[in-house]
């Protein structure tokens, strides 16, 4: 595909061709391709001829499908399009919502089904397509773009620019992805790049300094880097998920910018996408499990070469908890807590979850354990080689197991792991003496344990998130006080802990923690904290209104994904 976008922020669209390029030349008929709120302004063959087209009725969910109909041995035609104001996939940033405050912004972000918003596109992970791309903006502002990027020119029009880019390695649509602000960047290493608004470089730089140190570990796993380079992008607040692990160019939440490197397990998260994701892509958000249980394990596999063993067991002690409550908020018996799910006639947006990422990985972690460490990195290594540039199913994945591991899946019970609901009975646990340490004291709490002041200023980052998450999740008003004010909660800089205390918190009718609350949901954009706090407003009838002020005085502010997500919370 060939892409000529022009960005408007005046009018939040932008405008472009895309050039379909056809794999064989067609015998003739519809071609159909996914939309949701595009203005399909003309389509034509490669001579300028007109092609008969036609826009079906919006689906709520899907959009709507547009048929080009194509003349026998036609090999490749021209759609012309604008997209929508209020486009799914996009964010269009007020100076004032920037770190600098002068620039506005735009990012993309089009995983699950929302590249349809954008560009029209077989909007599907079977769909791979390589494309070329040259997006023409405003003069003071830069495009990075998720591709090798190219040529970079004044545009005819007065006062723009064009970037060229191009993606020769074949991507799922999901993987679409660009950003058009005040951006510049600092070489971290041979193959990396951080980018960011200039007021965030340096913390940014400081904070992931150590990437090629993962680069080489998660080689050591999976084999050789076959993306060229490994850049990202520290996003505005707004937006909506940790990190994207779009080839090239990942982007990331500024929550992680901790100051302390304690984040950083995100950011191994995403490159271990580089192969399992976007190397090998599940074929449908059924499969989803495919792409993030394994992405989970060798994040984890990254971060115990790095920090050792104990580093690892307490990241997956925190996965665990997440995923417990997951499944507690689904339900045991809910379809969306197996693996291999059937979400036909629903959003995707609506059943994302911690399900696939920490079963998948226990999942993963348990055929690892049984098989054996050696005999399972050299699975890995060759199912990446196998399905490389493709993308598989759930069946295609369990018959290449069977293949190379004959037996394996049987010994593990497998089929409970992939078509049963909940978390099986087998699943592997990760034990450290810090972690049952650290465990104990809080289920100690009722009994009067309480941690040592002078011992817990020592903890790190990863004690206090399994210590609160631990913790009964109410408290009376004077254990939330002394909380407080022993560790000034309130004021924590790690967003995890932050999350973890204000839910606490606002469960406890704690009202010293709810101004903190109030504004902490006005600085970040990231679901993973939003959702939680937001339900835990929301379901305490003391701060059910403060909740719903809270929501309407930043929902503007939040990502199109994630304000959807909200009010079905915020109107349940």
């Amino acid at each position: 595909m060939d892409l000529d976008l022009e960005v408007d922020f005046d009018s939040s669209t932008i405008t472009g061709t895309a050039v379909c390029r056809l794999a064989a030349p067609a015998g003739g008929g519809p071609l159909d391709m996914d939309t949701r709120d595009l203005a399909i302004l003309g389509a034509r063959d490669a001579d300028g001829n007109a092609l008969p087209h036609h826009l079906d009725e919006a689906d709520d969910v899907l959009g709507s499908k547009l048929s080009v109909e194509l003349p026998a041995g036609c090999e490749s035609f021209t759609v012309e399009f604008r997209t929508s104001p209020g486009a799914s996939a996009l964010q269009w940033l007020e100076p004032s919502m920037t770190a600098g405050g002068k620039h506005p912004y735009l990012f993309s972000q089009c995983q699950a089904i929302h590249a349809r918003s954008i560009i029209p596109c077989q909007d599907t992970p079977l769909a791979r397509f390589t494309f070329t791309c040259n997006m023409t903006v405003p003069e003071a502002l830069t495009v990075v773009m998720a591709a090798a990027p190219g040529e970079q020119k004044a545009s005819a029009k007065p006062g723009l620019t064009t970037y060229g880019f191009e993606m020769p390695q074949s991507i799922p649509p999901y993987l679409f992805a660009f950003a058009v602000g005040n951006i510049t960047g600092k070489e971290l290493g041979p193959r990396s790049t951080v980018y960011t608004e200039p007021e965030m470089l340096e913390k940014s730089a400081w904070e992931f300094a150590e990437v090629e140190k993962m680069i080489v570990g998660a080689e050591e796993i999976f084999g050789d880097y076959l993306w060229d380079r490994f850049d990202f992008l520290v996003m505005p607040p707004s937006f909506p998920y940790g990190g994207m692990e779009n080839p090239r160019l990942t982007f990331l939440t500024p929550t992680l910018l901790a100051g302390d490197r304690s984040l950083v397990n995100v950011l191994a998260h995403e490159l271990a996408h580089s192969w399992t994701g976007n190397l090998v892509t599940n074929a449908s958000i059924n499969d989803f499990w495919l792409n993030e249980g394994f992405t989970v394990w060798a994040e984890r596999r990254i971060l115990e070469n790095m920090h050792g063993l104990e580093t690892k067991s307490l990241s997956a002690a925190i996965g665990r908890n997440g995923l417990m409550e997951a499944i507690e908020s689904f339900g045991e018996g809910s379809e969306f807590t197996k693996l291999e799910i059937d979400g036909t006639g629903h959003d995707p947006d609506e059943f994302y979850s911690q399900v696939p990422y920490e079963k998948g990985f226990l999942f993963v972690a348990l055929l690892e354990e049984t098989a054996g460490r050696e005999k399972f990195d050299a699975f890995v290594k060759k199912y990446i080689e196998h399905f490389a540039f493709t993308s598989l199913t759930t069946a295609e994945f369990e018959a290449f197991l069977e293949q190379e591991l004959p037996g394996l899946a049987a010994r593990v019970g497998a089929d409970e792991w992939i078509h049963q609901p909940g978390l099986p009975a087998n699943a592997p646990v990760f034990n450290s003496p810090r972690l049952e340490k650290l465990e104990g004291l809080a289920k100690g709490w009722k009994d009067g344990a309480r941690p040592d002041v002078s011992e817990a200023a020592g903890w790190s980052p990863e004690d206090w998130q399994i210590y609160l998450q631990a913790l009964p999740r109410a408290l009376k008003g004077e254990d939330c006080a002394w909380l407080n004010e022993n560790f000034n909660l309130n004021e924590q800089g790690n967003c995890e802990i932050l999350c973890s205390w204000l839910q606490i918190a606002v469960n406890s009718g704690y009202e010293p923690a709810f101004e903190r609350c109030a504004t902490f949901l006005g600085e970040v954009g990231r679901m993973k904290y939003l959702k939680p706090l937001f339900t835990a407003l929301h379901d305490n009838p003391d701060t059910r209104t403060l909740g719903r002020e809270v929501f309407a005085a930043n929902a503007d502010g939040y990502h199109p994904i994630a304000r959807g997500g909200l009010e079905r919370i915020m109107t349940g």
